[in-house]
């Protein structure tokens, strides 16, 4: 969300939703000070809220047409109907939508279901608030669009290039996937 909009949701509030969210930010800068055990500090918050909001691209909502391509191409998910499972597991009200917090959830690994791919997201997105993403230069600047492009290309060359078998075979099994998803994708077209 850029400033401009960040402005104008502030000046919608009432008074007392700004209150609200004022009480809120003091309580979470309250418990970061005095070493209180929570889930993220205010600036990696801050951070998710970025790629969350470039993510839904100003829609209301993450819904499967935004997470599934990164995800894929990212080897965090192999198909359509994992990423639905990822969606379905942090959904409480069944928009089939993510909502920023229901988004926390999945980097924080509060999931429903609890699954190995699900660990691969939470440290994909701390690697990535923490600009620690293995190889890869600094990328913080960079769109998330843009680090999903850079990273996806980096793993499809492992699938032709390592000699590291793991890093072939996983390179190998979202080169499969994701020619799956732009096959789908081109399917979807076509019959429109």
């Amino acid at each position: 969300m850029d400033s401009k909009t960040e402005f104008n949701k502030i000046n919608k509030m009432s008074a007392h939703e700004m209150d609200l969210e004022l009480k809120k930010y003091e309580t979470q800068r309250w418990k970061e000070n005095r070493g209180t055990k929570i889930e993220f500090n205010m600036k990696t918050k801050n951070k998710y809220k970025k790629f969350y909001n470039e993510i839904a691209g100003g829609k209301d909502g993450i819904g499967i047409e935004q997470l599934e391509e990164p995800f894929i191409s990212l080897g965090l998910a192999h198909s359509r109907d994992e990423v639905m499972e990822l969606i379905n597991s942090v959904d409480d009200d069944n928009s089939k939508r993510i909502e920023f917090e229901e988004f926390l959830r999945i980097i924080h690994n509060k999931s429903r279901k609890k699954a190995k791919d699900n660990l691969n997201i939470t440290k994909f997105f701390k690697n990535l608030a923490n600009n620690n993403l293995g190889n890869e230069s600094d990328l913080q600047h960079f769109s998330f669009k843009t680090i999903i492009g850079i990273i996806r290309r980096h793993k499809l060359l492992d699938a032709f290039l390592s000699n590291n078998k793991d890093d072939k075979d996983e390179g190998e099994k979202i080169l499969k996937a994701y020619l799956n998803l732009v096959e789908r994708k081109t399917d979807d077209k076509d019959l429109k």
